[in-house]
């Protein structure tokens, strides 16, 4: 089976993807769906010229997170789109039909470096725009730091056409105003190419996000495992079984494609299926603390983590990684309501009463859940394995909090322990999460004989990343923390 997620290039490739925003034509309705065919079919094609690019729909949900309309996008908001990404290249441009003829005229921005290419150029009959987009994709993966390793013509003629009428009502099914159009579209499309994996796909993404969960089942189920977009299907169907509550074949799912290739999405959603069925072997915490080193920039890993840890009974740890998780967000009402329970569970009921006052605050309407309550489905369920987005302010903090741990670790060769503790504070505020700051101010609180110092300290270094060397080396100060 393909590892279709780009996240696994990404990891292989050490760059980041490259963004494909709809190239722009004229104002008509009838034919806007040249530039959504090409947004969604370009990346699948640098796909498969080994060329990470995120998918149009992840582009989209990247967009709504950022609350940016769709399509057409100025340059400047593109760039926004494809700094939260991770993008090392944008691809823009334009599209013009005539008569029944198409040219596409695209251009690659060097994220970084801010340069623009010159014009990729591909004209024919508008019947040969899957050909055309092809041919670009091609160009495209040139442009890049690593070749392709086929030819052009076994790129362009390796792959599985569909009749051209069918791959138009999948594109207009991604330009459609709304979601009864669009799945009338793709079945549409799939009536006129039953093979067609891509429409299905779309149509069970489409279905899974109106919560019509049996359907998209079934709409997924019919993808064959040696798809280019079977892993894809089978993560959305995964989503499916978490809406039906179908929590054991969920974990089944996720398990097998943990073991095809682990992402953070995949681990996430593994996580919550294992937490929904109380299970203990594995613990979702664990999991989900995976996840969380595949993916330490995402918002949704430490809540889903400190949620975990709540409903497992370590509060206190809990309450460390809630505190990171609106400290980061202070808007984040949910996760100052599971701050609360967690700090009343951890018997800090002063903490807990101020961090409830903040919710009242915000939202009045919480005030009936002021009980712990951990039966709510809180979780967040990851739709995508799709890169998470990356707020510039946070690879600052990141770039600050490296600063400080490198300046507290020669204050420790000068036996400067009061300074070193003062730069690794610091760094902790930024970086909270960071284990290598936290076990290092451990060592330091040791060795000045300030056991309770020394014991909190090791507790953070573990409730961020679990090392048994770091629970043996504490173990000569005092109990454990919960396992």
């Amino acid at each position: 089976m393909s590892l279709a997620p780009a996240i696994l290039l990404w990891a292989a490739n050490g760059y980041g993807p490259v963004v494909v925003v709809a190239p722009e034509g004229p104002e008509d309705a009838e034919t806007a769906w040249i530039g959504e065919a090409v947004a969604d079919a370009l990346p699948r094609a640098l796909g498969q010229l080994s060329v990470a690019a995120v998918e149009r729909a992840d582009l989209r949900r990247a967009q709504e997170k950022l609350g940016i309309p769709g399509e057409p996008v100025t340059r400047a908001t593109a760039i926004r789109v494809a700094e939260a990404l991770g993008a090392s290249r944008l691809v823009t441009g334009t599209f013009k039909p005539q008569d029944a003829n198409v040219t596409l005229s695209l251009r690659l921005l060097d994220v970084e470096r801010a340069t623009l290419s010159a014009p990729l150029i591909a004209a024919g009959p508008l019947t040969s725009l899957p050909e055309l987009i092809g041919s670009l994709a091609w160009d495209i993966a040139l442009a890049g730091s690593t070749r392709p390793g086929r030819t052009r013509e076994e790129f362009l003629g390796g792959g599985r056409s569909v009749p051209f009428e069918a791959f138009r009502a999948y594109a207009r099914a991604l330009a459609a105003p709304d979601p009864a159009s669009g799945a009338k579209l793709l079945r549409q499309a799939l009536a006129l190419e039953p093979a067609y994996d891509e429409a299905r796909l779309a149509l069970g993404r489409l279905q899974v996000a109106t919560r019509e969960y049996e359907a998209a089942r079934e709409s997924l189920k019919r993808i064959p495992p040696g798809a280019a977009v079977a892993r894809s299907a089978r993560f959305i169907e995964g989503v499916a079984l978490l809406g039906l509550g179908r929590y054991a074949e969920a974990r089944e799912l996720y398990a097998s494609l943990v073991a095809q290739g682990p992402t953070a999405a995949s681990l996430n959603n593994q996580a919550l299926a294992l937490l929904r069925l109380q299970a203990t072997s594995p613990r979702a915490s664990a999991v989900l603390r995976r996840a969380f080193d595949l993916d330490p920039a995402a918002a949704d890993l430490p809540f889903n983590l400190a949620f975990a840890l709540l409903v497992e009974g370590q509060a206190e740890a809990a309450a460390f990684w809630l505190k990171t998780v609106v400290e980061r967000d202070p808007m984040d009402v949910r996760a100052q309501v599971v701050l609360t329970w967690a700090l009343r569970a951890a018997g800090r009921e002063a903490q807990a009463e101020e961090a409830w006052r903040k919710v009242l605050d915000r939202s009045p309407s919480y005030e009936s859940l002021a009980a712990v309550d951990v039966s709510r489905r809180f979780e967040i369920v990851r739709d995508s394995e799709g890169p998470p987005l990356r707020e510039p302010d946070e690879q600052d903090e990141e770039s600050q909090a490296a600063g400080h741990l490198a300046r507290a670790l020669v204050l420790v060769a000068e036996d400067k322990a009061d300074d070193a503790l003062a730069e690794l504070s610091r760094a902790a505020y930024l970086e909270p999460t960071n284990p290598q700051v936290h076990l290092l101010m451990a060592r330091l609180y040791r060795a000045r004989g300030e056991t309770d110092k020394a014991l909190a300290s090791f507790r953070m270094s573990l409730w961020s990343r679990d090392d048994p060397a770091v629970r043996r080396e504490m173990e000569g100060l005092g109990p454990a923390p919960n396992r």
